[in-house]
């Protein structure tokens, strides 16, 4: 009767684990979803920002008005010279006019800022907070090696634990009792 019970208590804590590993699975494939339709974070891809945000951080965005914009806010915002890249830098000077407001903008680590002026309609949103590292793991994670790793593996993995203890279950119940 012993050995029944803990095979019991290794049974259940193999159900647990399993369980565990598809809800992590299925939270990482959420995640990449989330990511590849939404984009709820923006990976920074420099250490123009340091030692605020650093390369392979991920920063979440605040939607404002652009008129709202203050000096000193850190914005992202497309890059003039490649509309499909994103800057992530902060705001050293706001010129305002009745047609618009103009934005210079500078990387906490560049020793000067930038070229280019950035309008209102460039700006995608201001920096609510810094996830540190966490960009890094995104790039990895959108990437097939990473979601073999990260996502398929472990969802095989507790699929078949499940099923193996299954199977095991079945036959431990097929056995006559033994007498003792």
């Amino acid at each position: 009767m012993r050995g029944r019970s803990r095979l019991s208590l290794l049974a259940s804590i193999t159900r647990l684990f399993s369980f565990a590993l598809i809800i992590v699975a299925f939270l990482l494939a959420i995640l990449v979803i989330a990511q590849s339709v939404f984009s709820p974070f923006r990976v920074v891809m420099t250490n123009s920002m340091w030692p605020q945000i650093r390369a392979g951080d991920a920063v979440v965005l605040k939607d404002f008005d652009a008129k709202d914009i203050k000096l000193g806010e850190v914005i992202v915002f497309r890059d003039p010279g490649n509309r499909d890249q994103l800057i992530v830098h902060r705001v050293v000077e706001v010129e305002k006019n009745k047609y618009n407001t103009i934005l210079l903008t500078k990387g906490d680590n560049n020793p000067i800022g930038d070229i280019s002026k950035v309008t209102a309609g460039q700006v995608v949103g201001g920096v609510a907070f810094n996830i540190p590292h966490f960009g890094s793991f995104l790039n990895f994670l959108s990437k097939p090696r990473g979601y073999i790793a990260c996502i398929a593996i472990p969802g095989v993995a507790a699929l078949l634990l499940v099923f193996l203890l299954g199977i095991g279950e079945t036959a431990d119940k097929k056995k006559p009792p033994s007498a003792g």
